[in-house]
């Protein structure tokens, strides 16, 4: 297994394809097996890195204090051991507040910058939504229970609206053979609640694409356009989809990634 000690963790990490290497960092309480729509696609082009954050999937999960500052850290020092010198970064969700933090304090490190259903800070709404997350997961729901609660949150209307389609997104959550401890999510979330950046996203230089779900109601579209005019070189792509969006329509956001990463988009299919 792709283990390797960085910092104070054992970290799990799994590589695909080949070229220059693209970092894909995943949000609150997911862990790498969320990409598996995104990186057979993106590893047609590129070294595509994917990793568990402190807490999640196969890495070491401490009960103690996290930031997105020593996520961002554990990121480079992952980096580093897999001797990569820069990457171009895809942050989605928390990932994106983590991917934020690279460009900020590593900028040398990153090359292009894909934040994903996204914001430039926690507002009134997230952080009332995030303490609430927090209860509930102390509180004694079943793994089952909570990932139905999660699911008005993440997904769109048109999955919620299919019987069979939410009930394959359950299983598949449920199937999660390192499903995330109660304590390590709530501090994951509390991570992302101590988060100050204080429009310092003014100061990234690195050419940027902020994507954002047209039906997201966990990070809402008013945030991606926040990003988007704080940031001195951001694009803003808004796409069908709710927050993970990307999951359920691929074909749609994966050609937005390759097209902004210089991979040109190939010809439709002759009909």
């Amino acid at each position: 297994m792709p283990t390797v000690p960085v910092r104070d963790l054992m970290m799990y990490y799994e590589e695909a394809g080949s070229g220059d290497p693209l970092l894909l960092i995943m949000g609150l309480g997911g862990d790498l097996q969320a990409w598996a729509n995104q990186v057979p696609a993106l590893a047609q082009h590129f070294r595509v890195i994917t990793f568990d954050n402190r807490g999640a999937g196969r890495t070491s999960a401490p009960d103690r204090p996290y930031s997105i500052e020593q996520m961002a850290a554990d990121t480079v020092a992952l980096l580093d051991r897999l001797g990569v010198d820069r990457a171009h970064v895809l942050g989605f969700s928390m990932g994106g507040y983590i991917a934020q933090e690279l460009a900020l304090h590593y900028p040398k490190r990153v090359g292009k910058l894909i934040l994903l259903a996204t914001a430039p800070d926690i507002d009134g709404f997230g952080r009332n939504l995030l303490r609430n997350f927090i209860d509930i997961r102390r509180s004694n729901l079943s793994r089952e229970q909570f990932a139905r609660f999660m699911a008005t949150w993440l997904y769109s209307p048109e999955l919620l609206d299919d019987e069979r389609r939410l009930e394959r997104a359950i299983a598949t959550v449920l199937a999660n053979p390192y499903p995330q401890r109660d304590h390590a999510f709530i501090r994951q979330a509390e991570a992302i609640l101590n988060w100050r950046p204080a429009g310092r996203q003014r100061e990234i230089q690195h050419e940027t694409l902020v994507v954002c779900g047209k039906d997201d109601i966990l990070v809402p579209p008013r945030n991606s356009r926040r990003l988007a005019e704080l940031l001195p070189k951001a694009r803003l792509v808004e796409l069908p989809g709710a927050h993970v969006g990307c999951m359920e329509y691929p074909e749609l956001y994966n050609p937005a990634f390759l097209e902004f990463l210089g991979v040109a988009a190939a010809a439709p299919a002759a009909s």
